[in-house]
């Protein structure tokens, strides 16, 4: 798909749904309606990480976006078609399943360029999103979803029709012919990125940073806010701001009253109260406890700290503690044991564990139990994966995979031709630590079965694949290759689908007489009627509708190349490299192709086989 001329960019009003207070509240002194937010912040794309802190910050906010449940993400309306993602400029259009609201938040931002702190406070200052949907019937939080950034919603005539959704608000969305339409995103950091920045339309003139312009404003809920207002576009976030919502109450005041409240402090600022010890750190909105030990392994200049008042320390939600930087070593006075934290977890490590890690055991840290007390500790780290180990007295051997330990069963010990120098000897008590999962797998391609069933397995990427007698024999396998293991080991090994046949195996389904498939490299491919005909294919076996269910289907097998072929419409092909391509009437004539050579078959067929381009001459 070519992408769609972007022809216009829609001029944003503002419909709040957020219920202003019964009586008039005060203007917050500090609120200068000039400038909104720094022109560094409002493109700053950095500022939660990725989407697991904007999940996180959605989570302590008692968000609904934080709701990632199946039947909450079909609301967000994200669209299946991979081609309609990309001609949008989506980075993540292939990715084969619903994405989360904190998701979508990050990869809009990633997108436009835009900080997701301003996404998040528009969604609520629009639509209450992050503080007050909770609550919402499902009709109504289906409604204010439909609308989250209030995009294509002017005050004077309502929202339209072309953003219908979570996500079309976000990205953006094509109208009935083809022309492209920026989202919210997008067009917020068009506005700023423009030479000179770019605000609203006043007295008929396109506004710039800098111009002085005069804004209506929305009466009620403030008190002595006057029914127009001139405001100084001071910076581009601001005439961005202003050209999306052109009024400052309660619009843009809003704005300002959610982003100071949330995000006033820059990431790694240092906070504390007047007469309080304990120092605090901001991460995305949120303040974490910051031990000494962890400002002094971080480095960090508690004389930098900003003391501030009750009010605004408890306007700011409590994370986690902050920890030192992973792969930090610790251990707790009086003891001997060794920890070392990863994402803020400390974990028992062994010797072993700190040397496979490359860690310096010189550069331990001494913490007291209390401090120790306040991270929550983690799984033990075992060795890397790949690792194999044995106890000093158990002489079980085991294998390190995915951060847990699978035992060898003599078979796959064998199997695998274990030498004696690969295996390090460990403490009984360090393994008993680890988290054991069941058995290493057998190698790809072995045949097994235990010794209380007669039933045949392939192992295939660490899976049993059922093996059917008639794939068995369809494979030319043997059954002295099979090998019988424990229940045990059977047991822990996961099921996967039916073993599938060898390449170029013709079969039908059910009967001899049923659908007509060729199976090759791991996918079946239907072959019709007339294509069989016309290749003289028969099945040489019949599978059973719950074996071949369990299989990939892919393109049907077309008609011999040089077949022309039409459907139910006028539209003729001609199969060329396994493709059918349109002819044009001029190609029709120039190859002086006659109608009798047309195979007529169903739409559906012909909609069935893969596309080429046009044929024109």
């Amino acid at each position: 798909m070519k992408k769609g001329k972007i022809v216009k960019i829609i001029s944003i009003g503002l419909l709040l749904l957020i219920p202003t207070a019964i009586l008039a509240q005060s203007v917050d002194p500090n609120f200068n309606p000039n400038k909104l937010v720094d022109d560094k912040v409002f493109a700053d794309t950095q500022t939660f990480g990725g989407a697991e802190g904007i999940q996180k910050f959605l989570v302590n906010k008692h968000s609904v976006l934080a709701n990632t449940s199946p039947d909450f993400l079909v609301n967000l309306k994200e669209p299946e078609a991979a081609l309609l993602k990309q001609g949008l400029e989506d980075p993540r259009p292939n990715l084969g399943r619903l994405r989360t609201a904190a998701e979508l938040i990050w990869d809009a931002s990633l997108q436009s360029g835009l900080n997701p702190q301003v996404i998040i406070v528009t969604l609520n200052k629009e639509q209450g999103l992050i503080t007050s949907a909770n609550d919402y019937p499902p009709d109504k939080l289906q409604k204010v979803l439909d609308r989250a950034m209030g995009f294509d919603c002017p005050d004077s005539t309502g929202c339209g029709d072309l953003f219908p959704g979570f996500y079309y608000q976000l990205f953006g969305n094509f109208d009935s012919t083809g022309n492209r339409y920026l989202g919210a995103a997008k067009s917020l950091m068009k506005s700023f990125n423009i030479s000179g920045g770019r605000g609203p339309v006043t007295a008929g003139q396109l506004s710039r940073t800098g111009d002085t312009i005069v804004v209506d404003n929305t009466l009620g809920g403030y008190d002595n806010v006057a029914v127009q207002q001139s405001v100084n576009l001071s910076n581009n976030a601001t005439a961005a701001l202003y050209r999306y919502t052109p009024h400052v109450f309660n619009g843009n005041y809003n704005f300002w009253k959610f982003f100071q409240a949330w995000f006033k402090y820059p990431n790694g600022t240092l906070l504390k109260l007047g007469n309080g010890l304990d120092t605090y750190i901001i991460q995305n909105g949120l303040k974490a406890l910051v031990p000494k030990f962890v400002a002094q392994a971080r480095l960090l200049n508690l004389s930098h700290t900003i003391v501030v008042s009750p009010n605004e320390f408890d306007s700011y939600d409590t994370d986690k503690p902050l920890g030192p930087t992973d792969n930090t070593i610790v251990v707790i006075a009086g003891e001997t044991k060794k920890y070392v934290f990863i994402d803020n977890l400390r974990h028992l490590a062994s010797d072993l564990v700190i040397g496979q890690r490359k860690l310096d055991p010189a550069k331990v840290l001494s913490i007291s139990a209390e401090e120790a007390a306040i991270f929550e500790a983690g799984n033990v780290l075992p060795p890397k994966d790949g690792t194999i180990i044995r106890g000093l007295t158990d002489k079980a051997v085991y294998k390190v995979e995915s951060g847990k330990i699978k035992m060898y069963s003599a078979y796959t010990f064998a199997q695998n031709k274990i030498m004696p120098k690969q295996i390090v000897s460990v403490p009984d008590a360090e393994i008993i630590t680890y988290t054991q999962n069941g058995f290493v797998a057998p190698k790809d391609g072995s045949l097994i079965k235990s010794s209380s069933d007669k039933a045949v397995y392939l192992v295939q990427s660490a899976l049993k694949q059922p093996m059917l007698s008639e794939i068995f024999k369809n494979r030319g396998l043997r059954f002295k290759d099979v090998v019988t293991i424990s229940a045990d080991e059977l047991t822990a090994l996961p099921l996967g689908s039916f073993a599938s046949p060898k390449d170029r195996t013709f079969f039908a389904v059910e009967s001899k007489n049923g659908p007509l498939f060729m199976f090759k490299e791991g996918t079946m491919h239907s072959i019709s009627p007339f294509v069989a005909r016309q290749r003289g294919i028969t099945p040489d076996y019949v599978f059973s509708n719950p074996v071949v269910n369990q299989w990939f289907v892919g393109i049907p097998i077309p008609p011999r190349d040089g077949t022309i072929v039409k459907g139910d419409s006028e539209m003729i092909y001609l199969v060329v490299n396994g493709q059918l391509r349109p002819l044009t009437y001029k190609a029709f004539l120039n190859r002086r192709l006659k109608a009798k050579q047309i195979s007529v078959l169903s739409q559906i067929e012909v909609d069935a086989y893969a596309k080429g381009d046009i044929i024109e001459k």
